[in-house]
């Protein structure tokens, strides 16, 4: 597996970073990030846990396959699905994020084509909440998407060699001579996890680690960028 993860998955209980960022979600935009990390953590678990390849493509294929369903014909029992299944948004697209989470299970060192299909699965899957949230198109956080994705990836690759290509392609996408967009009160999370991010990718320590990364962190909250 050519990104082994070999630390603990992010989730809210567990990850700072993200349990920052969920703080400043609108109390009626909560419920969307609380699925999107959720459904995230769980392509993550697949990959992070299987002992082989196939398993983790197996457990992947099952949330493709439903998500190339119509959501009336989900399977019930599945708490997830059935939140999902209240977006108000085209789901089919959170395939992307499975194919993102699958790049990484190729054999050998992470690979630049691995690296972007992993970012861009999962800045799929933001755009999509955004959408849910009554937010399409611009300003999209699709940057802040790719800066939290890359610096999230790199600090939990198996070897530094894997991390610094992370860094790499990011650096190499122009992600980290800007700064994201302002986002709107409803996208903030998202807006702070950018600014985490890119702090991150620039100096090439773990997020959080600093204490200008909470200051920066907070003001992002606040003011969307």
């Amino acid at each position: 597996m050519a990104s082994a993860r070999t630390e603990g998955e992010s989730g809210p209980a567990t990850d700072p970073s993200l349990a920052l960022a969920l703080a400043y979600a609108p109390r009626d935009a909560r419920p969307v990030f609380d699925d999107l990390f959720a459904l995230d953590r769980r392509l993550a678990d697949a990959v992070r846990q299987a002992s082989e390849s196939i398993i983790a493509q197996l457990k992947l294929a099952w949330w493709r396959d439903r998500f190339a369903q119509d959501r009336s014909d989900w399977p019930k029992g599945e708490p997830l699905l059935a939140r999902l299944a209240a977006w108000d948004a085209d789901v089919s697209q959170l395939a992307s994020l499975v194919d993102g989470w699958e790049a990484l299970l190729a054999e050998g060192p992470l690979t630049e084509e691995a690296i972007t299909a992993f970012g861009e699965g999962r800045a799929h899957a933001w755009a999509l909440a955004a959408a849910a949230l009554g937010h399409p198109g611009t300003p999209s956080p699709d940057h802040s998407a790719l800066l939290w994705s890359y610096a999230d990836l790199a600090q939990h690759c198996s070897t530094p060699e894997d991390a610094e290509r992370v860094r790499a392609v990011a650096r190499g996408k122009g992600l980290l001579g800007e700064t994201p967009p302002r986002l709107p009160r409803a996208l903030r999370p998202f807006a702070v996890l950018g600014t985490q991010g890119l702090r991150s990718l620039r100096s090439g320590r773990p997020m959080m680690s600093a204490g200008g990364d909470f200051l920066a962190a907070v003001r992002a909250g606040m003011l969307g960028r």
